[in-house]
């Protein structure tokens, strides 16, 4: 087991990546500099002990946009170049503990090293990260929630998670440095990440749930694994198939190429998996929703596992991470065994299933599934 999907303590795979991306990132900065882009600021950053500042996510997803972004707006260019240059003059000025650095804003997450605040840097966060919900900045703020009550929510759920599982808690500490708040919502939990800002994940509070923490706890688990693989994603390709394939996912209400579906299989498993092991273990009370939806989502990762096993082109390092969702996926099945939930509650669930399947199949009706 490498530990491309699930967690473990200390490691040593997130460790290397996360040094190939500070290299890439410099290597970026190197890049603007040469260009007469900040050449200033960045001969002086590159000079100094740099490198928690530059793999913070509030400058690398701006060291990204300003290297790889294709827009015609020189306006929103300059907006981002300037944002960068007042970051490093800061931290030249007032070093790496400045409150006055976007990264430091707020307070961190008792038991995390993680940050919860609505202060944030990301140029990516104007484009629509999921079809469920529109372009994330507008709903980025506490809303009908005091900043104490989501710090509080968010508290207990890290201590949840702690209990739960060790190892999960402790690598996601490694990875996860600022959660935004992506407003509240009744009976849905919005949440999203971008592929160019490792770090970073969009977080939403839903205010009728019984157990928000339990809420948090999924879309947690689930953006932390798409940070992960988007960082792994920085240096190694996954698919390669023709991305102008459209395929069913079982997660989405969008047609998806073979791509989409495969970072959807790498982090519902193991967010099922997470969810299951709370279930199973007391933590979840028995709430009837919660099973059903453990139930309906262990079927719909099972759909997305048939996919990728039919249609995905996989890269010889992809086929191993494949192969690893593959065992997550028997170790759920273990836990299903165990959780014997009823045959009515497994009908219901095949039927969602299958009404998911018809909704998607009717608005996109040349999928491959």
């Amino acid at each position: 087991m490498k530990y491309y999907v699930l967690w473990q303590k200390n490691s040593a795979l997130l460790k290397e990546y996360l040094e190939k991306y500070y290299k890439r990132l410099i290597s970026h900065l190197e890049k603007l500099r040469n260009n007469w882009i900040l050449s200033e600021e960045i001969e002086e950053l590159l000079i100094v002990e740099n490198r928690d500042f530059i793999l913070n996510p509030d400058q690398s997803g701006i060291i990204n946009f300003l290297i790889i972004n294709d827009l015609d707006s020189e306006e929103f260019y300059a907006i981002e170049q300037q944002k960068l240059k007042n970051e490093i003059n800061i931290y030249l000025e007032e070093w790496i503990g400045s409150k006055n650095l976007c990264m430091n804003q707020w307070q961190k997450i008792s038991w995390t090293n993680v940050r919860l605040t609505a202060k944030d840097n990301n140029p990516y966060n104007i484009f629509e990260a999921h079809p469920d919900h529109h372009t994330t900045w507008w709903i980025l703020w506490w809303w009908e929630r005091w900043e104490e009550e989501w710090l509080w929510v968010y508290e207990k759920t890290f201590r949840l998670l702690q209990q739960i599982d060790e190892w999960t808690y402790d690598e996601l500490n490694q990875i996860i440095q600022k959660i935004v708040p992506l407003g509240t919502a009744k009976s849905i939990h919005n949440s999203a990440s971008y592929n160019e800002c490792i770090g970073h994940i969009y977080l939403g509070y839903t205010i009728n749930s019984s157990c928000p923490e339990i809420n948090n706890l999924e879309a947690i688990i689930h953006e932390s694994s798409h940070n992960k693989l988007n960082l792994l994603l920085q240096f190694d390709p996954i698919i390669l198939n023709n991305k102008d394939e459209k395929y069913y996912s079982a997660i989405r209400p969008d047609a998806r190429h073979i791509y989409g579906v495969f970072l959807g299989y790498h982090a519902f498993a193991p967010t099922m998996y997470i969810i299951m092991k709370a279930y199973k273990n007391g933590y979840l009370w028995e709430n009837m929703m919660w099973l059903e939806k453990i139930v309906l989502y262990h079927i719909k990762t099972k759909f997305l596992q048939k996919v990728i096993k039919k249609y995905a082109k996989l890269t010889k390092l992809w086929e191993e991470i494949s192969q690893e969702i593959d065992y997550v996926i028997l170790w759920m099945d273990t836990l299903m065994k165990e959780l014997n939930p009823s045959s009515e509650v497994i009908i219901r669930a095949k039927k969602r299933q299958i009404e998911h399947f018809k909704q998607v199949n009717k608005n996109y009706p040349n999928l491959e599934y």
